[in-house]
């Protein structure tokens, strides 16, 4: 792996040691020798072991411990990036969980209540608390981006059109409110830093085979879930904001 230079923009993939995350990572440092990416993880060695799987590719990755579910774990990612880098240029909210992480639960106020600690909570504190680094990047030139990993699945205008091809899936209601709070942060962030220039979108990656969804069947193959994050992730001034977005084009709120 290449060294760090100060010079590198700084990049944090919550979830980054598996499934959509990973192959984030994984594009970014294949195709942006200018960034250091840093693959947020629950366990430093999962991390560790992600991370040797990239040696042959030439840009930098380190891996940095985070639960976004833990306000203390959070506080000591940010702080760590803080002491090693002193800014952080691009945030990905990529940490999540499906309705399957959660069937064992023993009630429906159970599984809302975990779904929203991880993809509506979580991501808020971490969102939140990474603000002060991404400033930082702001203060000496760089443009911060923010890209929020939601799903199609927590669109309002999907969900009311018979048309849609999950319309028949709107009983999944504790997963899909959680991924309409997590599009309502993204939202609500692109608005108060657009004056400044700041480039925040949210993305849906498709159904992908992940363990995010216990590698269903039918699902596409994980690499392309990884492409328009990587886009939104790096653009420039002129890049667009405020954005819901796939693969394919534009998503409904």
């Amino acid at each position: 792996m290449a060294d760090t230079p100060a010079t590198k923009q700084v990049v944090l993939v919550t979830g980054g040691n598996q499934g959509i995350g990973f192959e984030i990572v994984k594009k970014l440092v294949a195709e942006q020798p200018t960034y250091h990416v840093l693959l947020g993880c629950r366990s430093l060695p999962k991390g560790v072991e992600a991370i040797s799987k990239l040696e042959k590719l030439a840009g930098s990755v380190s891996p940095v411990e985070v639960d976004i579910t833990s306000d203390e774990s959070i506080a000591a990612c940010v702080a760590q990036i803080e002491r090693e880098h002193g800014k952080l240029d691009v945030l990905i909210n990529n940490a999540g969980i499906g309705r399957h992480a959660v069937e064992e639960l023993p009630s429906l106020r159970a599984k809302m209540a975990a779904l929203f600690d991880v993809n509506a909570f979580g991501t808020l504190v971490m969102t939140d608390a990474a603000i002060p680094l991404l400033q930082k990047a702001a203060d000496q030139g760089s443009v911060p981006r923010l890209v929020f990993i939601t799903s199609e699945m927590g669109s309002l205008g999907n969900t009311l059109n018979p048309s849609w091809k999950y319309y028949q899936h709107n009983t999944s209601i504790p997963y899909k409110s959680s991924k309409a709070a997590a599009n309502m942060i993204g939202a609500c962030y692109s608005t108060l830093y657009e004056k400044q220039g700041w480039k925040i979108n949210c993305c849906c990656p498709g159904l992908r085979k992940t363990a995010f969804n216990n590698h269903l069947s039918v699902a596409m193959d994980v690499e392309e879930g990884a492409v328009r994050a990587v886009y939104l992730a790096t653009l420039d001034k002129d890049g667009p904001t405020g954005t819901f977005t796939n693969i394919d084009g534009t998503e409904p709120w």
